[in-house]
């Protein structure tokens, strides 16, 4: 009997990617648990470009060219220590992707959408790295002060720990995760994003921008590490219970 042979299909064979790594769920960051489980100089072999915060919420984190920063009460910037911690944070090696080159952007919505467009070609249900690198307006974000035993939910802790500022005619960059839906809980589904100057001086955690132009490189990965707390807040914390309106709030900055 003869055989004919047939080419295989490898349009679902994985080929070799870098993953996005994250300590902790955002879950459990949303009810309380601020306890740092990961050294920052052990976040950093995992990427070159991240966001998340500190032990005990003392200040939004972003990470940029392989260096962490963390963002003071009035949005002034300085660079992380080693033996710092974090309880939760994403990060990525930002290697050479799409460029999509941005013009206007009035307001964080139109970005949104110019965004979304861009992965509805490639795969929504993937994981999305960016860095928007530009000219802005005005840049509106945020930081939290560093919080005590008990802690409280984070969306209690934004209504009085929470500091505002806004920066403007400043260039920087948006660093930018996107997670699927189907994530809802152990990330924020959609867009999340961070800002730094280019001086490395100030940024936060961000929820409008008025962009003049921008250039952003997007990654585009289909591997995801999850590394879980060992803490009591978090082995025993019903993480079921995170509100997904609370956690809606607390990112797009509309507590109230």
């Amino acid at each position: 009997m003869s055989h004919v042979l047939r080419p295989r299909d490898v349009s679902g064979i994985k080929e070799k990617r870098d993953p996005v790594y994250q300590i902790s769920t955002l879950q459990s960051l949303i009810l309380g648990n601020y306890y740092g489980s990961l050294y920052i100089e052990d976040l950093l072999t995992h990427g070159d470009t991240g966001i998340g915060t500190f032990h005990a919420v003392a200040g939004e984190l972003i990470v940029i060219d392989g260096h962490c920063y963390r963002i003071l009460a009035d949005g002034s910037v300085i660079e992380a220590q080693p033996l710092d911690t974090t309880p939760f944070a994403s990060i990525a090696y930002l290697e050479e992707g799409h460029t999509i080159k941005f013009g206007a952007m009035a307001e964080i919505a139109d970005l949104r959408e110019a965004l979304d467009d861009s992965i509805d070609l490639l795969g929504p249900n993937s994981i999305y790295v960016v860095r928007i690198d530009g000219r802005f307006n005005r840049v509106a974000a945020r930081t939290e002060l560093y919080q005590h035993e008990p802690y409280k939910p984070f969306a209690k802790v934004l209504e009085t720990d929470e500091r505002r500022f806004a920066f403007e005619n400043v260039d920087g960059s948006l660093v930018c995760f996107y997670f699927p839906k189907f994530m809802d809980g152990v990330n924020t589904p959609g867009w999340h994003f961070h800002f730094i100057n280019d001086a490395r001086t100030f940024g936060g955690h961000v929820f409008d921008v008025d962009m003049v132009h921008g250039t952003a490189t997007l990654n585009k990965t289909d591997r995801f590490i999850l590394d879980l707390p060992t803490n009591r807040a978090f082995q025993h914390a019903a993480l079921e219970n995170a509100s997904k309106e609370e956690i809606r709030q607390v990112e797009q900055g509309d507590i109230k």
